[in-house]
């Protein structure tokens, strides 16, 4: 099909360019003021890291500035005339309300500044709280939400919708507002637990030891085994045993509550809470955690952490005393119905992934984790939905439903919070209407990072895998020899510091678990010494855990995955992204597996070449791409399918013996490339349809020939 320039803006010479960007333009302000907020968030940690502040200071004004336009002002203040007294001071984990210790923690975990989307979460939850109509008249406000909390004991039930873009930090924008408001009842916990160890004194002379076992934190999961160890390669270490205010006497019944719709970001999510509470996470059993070590947490010990992710740990349940309690949708009713969760003492109440979570959870345990009335809850409750596909239809469908409370609810996106609003007319009006900014539903637009480059490639129906691998190859021989120029370049300036290219890493993407298992052994011969293949299929396959672990340490490159395998789980450095197939009928799964490589932490078209979205589709999807290019707007390039399918062929010219010396290396490198273009000529492609042979109707028609006794032992068939 035709591309119109108009509609599809070709930005790149060459299929596989390396943009190289002058420093200068790109840290001057009209390239900052075009760079996505994940690119600049990236680009303000690196400038902290390498201590250079004045570079920093540019990077924290465009943040600055680009939160406060999107910050909401409650009505009545004096803040009327585009004064935003917090404009720095939610930049960071104090100026927003953390607790002390945790505060403390994320520093040590590297997680220094706040993204935008954790901003804005927390100060939605300021705004319920009251914090932010005080400090903007001038008042004196609390410094942390503990003390919002103590001074607002009967706050009532809040929600907050928290979209995002996939990599913008969804995790800890829910986590650490959620450690920050039950801090009090977690250090109530732990005194009560020592004094009950206590109580029962030290005959046995294992005081000391029991104490220890109350004060380290713990993840319950596997059976109660450590969820993380095993087969995985993550280790948590610690003790394996076992009003958002005070919580009362109670230390067995969870405070909050995570529900997520797969195993593998369940497991993602307890290690991540696990280090804020003060445990280590290490790789190998010699690695040092350094600063995030054990010793030098001052919030609350012994926090619990307890895990139902799979059939073996429902058995079990949360029999022991748990804190914070992590399931999927499958044995949400099951801990309900054996009294392991109860509802109406949850303070917190978190659904990740929201979009897919919810549709996996029956209405009834809907109905039994929300129905109950206000008089009848212990505490109130702080709800999170999270995703980063939440639309205005789910937005609806949980205020409808009761998850979110009416009136009491905010919206927090990377760019804004606001007010919850379940219909297009508020009921705001007059001079009133003109101070409030209230956000609805629709505000919840798809939004997809602007650094990415999406790049089309329509193949014939049996060609796809073919350019997969060829693709695949080009990027690594590109790699290699990006390397090659980086190390001739610091060996002829000798005091230059090397250059640090990143390796390959990939994600496809197919339509389902059949598809990509089928895939992977033919892409496994064909990639065998280039590439570590890894499959994740959490339904069909085998090791899903360790699979995750193993392509998050880098010990696999290329992982070949559906979109809901890997729904919420954090893959660091992925440089390119292909799909196999176009998600026409949801445009929000394209977002999500585009922002793959769009996430805080990579560097996006602006100041590097941006991570790269591949669609490798039938022609009979081309104009889908249209549609879907037009409707979350983006511009793609388009590339011929002769093109990509020929690459690996002979190369042409000197350059293909170019630093081969004289030994004929050049000669066997073209040799050993050829035959790899064969093999996968043969091995990728369906080379004759085979036809279509109904063996019943012969057998049929070889029972009648018999019967009729026409059939001659001499006669040639």
């Amino acid at each position: 099909p035709s591309i119109s320039p108009s509609r599809h803006r070709h930005r790149h010479n060459t299929l596989y360019s390396s943009a190289s960007s002058d420093d200068d333009d790109a840290t001057s302000t009209n390239s900052i003021s075009s760079m996505g907020l994940n690119e600049l968030q990236t680009l303000l940690r690196q400038a902290v890291s390498t201590e250079d502040y004045l570079l920093a200071k540019k990077y924290r004004d465009e943040l600055a500035d680009r939160v406060s336009t999107g910050a909401y002002r409650p009505a009545g203040t004096s803040d009327s005339k585009d004064i935003d007294r917090r404009k720095m001071k939610r930049l960071s984990w104090r100026g927003l309300g953390t607790a002390r210790w945790l505060e403390d923690r994320l520093d040590a975990l590297n997680y220094k500044f706040p993204t935008t989307i954790q901003i804005n979460t927390f100060e939605a939850v300021n705004t319920m709280l009251g914090a932010l109509e005080e400090a903007m008249n001038g008042e004196d406000a609390p410094t942390t939400l503990e003390e919002l909390i103590q001074r607002n004991a009967n706050v009532g039930n809040m929600g907050v919708i928290i979209s995002g873009s996939t990599g913008s930090g969804k995790t800890l924008a829910y986590l650490v507002p959620m450690l920050s408001t039950l801090s009090d009842s977690l250090f109530t916990r732990q005194r009560i637990r020592v004094k009950a160890e206590e109580d029962v004194g030290d005959v046995a002379d294992d005081l000391l030891a029991r104490v220890a076992v109350q004060t380290s934190p713990t993840i319950r999961g596997q059976g109660r085994k450590q969820v993380g160890g095993g087969g995985g390669n993550t280790i948590a270490t610690g003790a394996a045993m076992s009003t958002l205010g005070k919580s009362g006497t109670d230390v067995k019944s969870p405070l909050a509550l995570i529900v997520v719709p797969t195993r593998e970001l369940g497991v993602q999510t307890a290690l991540l809470l696990y280090e804020c509470v003060g445990g280590s996470t290490k790789k190998t059993q010699t690695e040092m955690p350094g600063l995030a070590n054990m010793f030098k947490y001052k919030g609350p010990k012994g926090v619990k952490i307890g895990c139902v992710l799979d059939d073996e740990e429902a058995k079990f349940g949360l029999k022991l005393q748990t804190d914070v309690a992590i399931t999927t949708p499958k044995y949400l009713g099951k801990l309900i119905r054996d009294g392991d969760i109860i509802p109406e003492n949850l303070r917190v109440v978190i659904y990740d992934e929201a979009d897919l979570a919810l549709e996996q959870t029956p209405e009834d345990d809907l109905k039994a984790l929300f129905s109950d009335a206000d008089d009848e809850r212990n505490f109130s409750r702080l709800t999170y939905v999270v995703g980063a596909t939440v639309t205005e239809s789910l937005g609806k469908l949980v205020v409808r439903d009761g998850i979110l409370p009416e009136g009491k609810s905010f919206i927090a996106t990377a760019t804004q919070f606001a007010p919850l609003s379940t219909s297009d007319a508020d009921s705001a009006s007059g001079d009133t209407a003109s101070e409030t900014r209230t956000a609805s539903l629709k505000d919840l637009g798809l939004c997809l990072d602007p650094g990415l480059r999406h790049e089309r490639v329509i193949a014939p129906a049996d060609r796809g895998m073919l350019c997969l691998v060829r693709m695949l190859r080009k990027e690594l021989q590109e790699y290699d020899e990006a390397v090659r120029k980086a190390n001739a370049e610091a060996d002829a300036d000798k005091g230059a510091a090397r250059k640090q290219i990143q390796r390959p890493r990939v994600v496809a993407f197919f339509p389902g678990e059949e598809e990509a298992k089928a895939a992977i052994e033919p892409m496994r011969d064909a990639l065998w010494g280039e590439h570590r293949l890894c499959v994740l299929l959490p339904n069909i396959g085998v090791n899903p855990l360790e699979i995750m672990e193993q392509f998050k340490s880098n010990a696999t490159s290329v992982m070949l995955a559906t979109p809901n395998s890997v729904r919420g789980l954090d893959f660091a450095n992925l440089t390119h992204v292909y799909t196999m197939y176009l998600p026409s009928d949801d445009p929000r799964e394209y977002l999500d597996l585009a922002g793959r490589v769009g996430r805080i932490g990579q560097m996006g078209s602006v100041s590097g070449v941006g991570g790269r979205v591949t669609s490798i589709l039938k022609t009979e999807e081309a104009d889908q791409m249209d549609d879907m290019a037009q409707e979350l707007g983006f511009t793609f390039t388009d590339f011929h399918y002769d093109d990509v399918a020929s690459m690996g062929g002979m190369s042409k010219g000197p350059e293909a013996t170019e630093g081969a010396g004289n030994n004929g290396d050049g000669d066997d490198s073209e040799v050993e490339r050829m035959r790899r273009y064969l093999e996968d000529t043969i091995t990728l492609l369906d080379l004759a349809e085979e036809p279509e042979v109904d063996l019943d109707a012969v057998a049929e028609r070889a029972s009648m020939s018999d019967d009729d006794g026409e059939y001659d032992d001499d006669e040639e068939i």
